[in-house]
């Protein structure tokens, strides 16, 4: 029988935002249409109406319906925000459409390579301050909508707060010992893991020309000569194909391994996830990161990656940091595609494991390991962990 439930705060939020990321759409798309003479854009305003109807008549029945009825209403709300409010209004009519277009407007993009990436067909020249104003504030609601989809889809499933995600029984911990492997770079050197004579940081990325993965290996090419000084080798694995990794990264001063088949994100529990590009936390690295590799590719710089790229785009990154004798110093499992070490963080972190005896319960946490002892857990998201006790992982090679 229906009644009367109390609704989750995460759905007030969805509700709110999305409601106000299509008003907002909508009074964007009725001025455009009437300011460049387009009815389509007021038709798009209109959509945008029925789709606040809709999320309305959800909302209303996730909150009156109790037991499976009232899941199911609530998974249609989320699902339903995420799709439009958040997906097609915030991301690619805000984001894309506007911000990133007059972005690429202002630092003097090429004209012949503007029209090709926003075709006058569909689009204008920034000429309207107002209806450029309103297309990029439809990002903001649209970043309250995607926070509070990800939590009430979280709530959903059954998982609190404080324990949103599952164990993840696969995952690495530090202080795991683990088996000698060889594994093949590019270049077609032998790579040893563990390295005799240095740490090892070994890290997982996503696919060859990620936008986002070449952002932050900037940042480890223009410091790789402090890593080295510091007795630390960088190992980079993709889960691209030899061959596509070579149009991409044949340049960079470090090991780069192709994965295709994910053996080694199997061996380490490294994951994928729609979180990776939803989490708001990661739009802005996204936006850079788009916007460089943009300008570079247009520029002949860079080679833009596949349209669909080998193992897929919602690939997590992951660090470990590996000592001469194999074990796991520290580690890091990423909770969305930019969350991974900084080089300071890389650096501190090699320092640490060498220039202070390991207390017998784990490593403190000072901001750059994970508490000492069995509270650890190799689950634990966006954080370096740290644990007593080691743990075996089966040997293999990647040749």
């Amino acid at each position: 029988m229906a009644r009367s439930v109390h609704p989750s705060p995460y759905a007030r939020r969805l509700v709110i935002g999305a409601i106000a990321t299509l008003g907002v759409t909508a009074a964007h798309h009725v001025y455009g249409g009437v300011r460049y003479a387009t009815p389509w854009r007021i038709h798009g305003a209109v959509f945008a109406l029925a789709v606040a109807a809709v999320l309305l008549a959800l909302f209303a029945a996730y909150r009156r319906a109790a037991g499976p009825p009232g899941r199911r209403a609530g998974w249609a709300l989320a699902i339903l925000a995420v799709l439009v409010p958040v997906l097609a209004t915030g991301v690619f009519e805000g984001f894309y459409n506007h911000l990133i277009k007059d972005l690429l407007f202002v630092v003097g993009l090429p004209h012949g390579a503007w029209l090709r990436l926003f075709p006058p067909s569909a689009y204008v020249l920034p000429d309207d301050a107002w209806f450029e104003l309103t297309g990029i504030a439809q990002v903001i609601p649209a970043a309250v909508t995607a926070v509070a989809a990800v939590r009430l889809l979280s709530e959903l499933r059954g998982r609190g707060e404080h324990d949103r995600r599952p164990p993840h029984a696969d995952r690495i911990a530090a202080s795991t010992q683990l088996p000698a492997r060889t594994l093949e770079a590019l270049s077609g050197d032998a790579v040893e893991i563990p390295d005799l004579a240095r740490l090892v940081h070994l890290q997982f990325r996503r696919f060859a020309g990620c936008p986002v993965c070449g952002l932050h290996l900037r940042s480890i090419v223009l410091r790789h000569g402090e890593l080295v000084g510091a007795g630390i080798r960088e190992v980079v694995v993709f889960h691209s194909t030899s061959a596509e990794l070579r149009a991409h990264a044949a340049g960079l001063p470090f090991a780069v391994i192709a994965d295709p088949d994910k053996q080694l994100y199997r061996a380490f529990g490294v994951a994928s996830a729609p979180r990776a590009l939803l989490d708001p936390r990661a739009w802005s690295a996204i936006a850079r990161a788009v916007l460089r590799s943009a300008v570079a590719i247009v520029r002949g710089r860079e080679r833009g990656p596949a349209a669909n790229p080998h193992g897929g785009r919602l690939g997590l990154p992951a660090d470990f940091l590996i000592d001469h004798d194999g074990r796991v110093v520290a580690c890091k499992y990423g909770a969305h595609v930019y969350d991974q070490w900084s080089v300071d963080e890389i650096l501190a972190l090699a320092a640490r494991s060498r220039g202070q005896p390991r207390p017998p319960g784990g490593y403190d946490r000072g901001g750059l390991s994970g508490p000492a002892g069995a509270g650890s857990s190799a689950g634990s998201s966006g954080g370096v962990v740290a644990v007593g006790g080691a743990t075996a992982v089966p040997s293999g090679k990647l040749r």
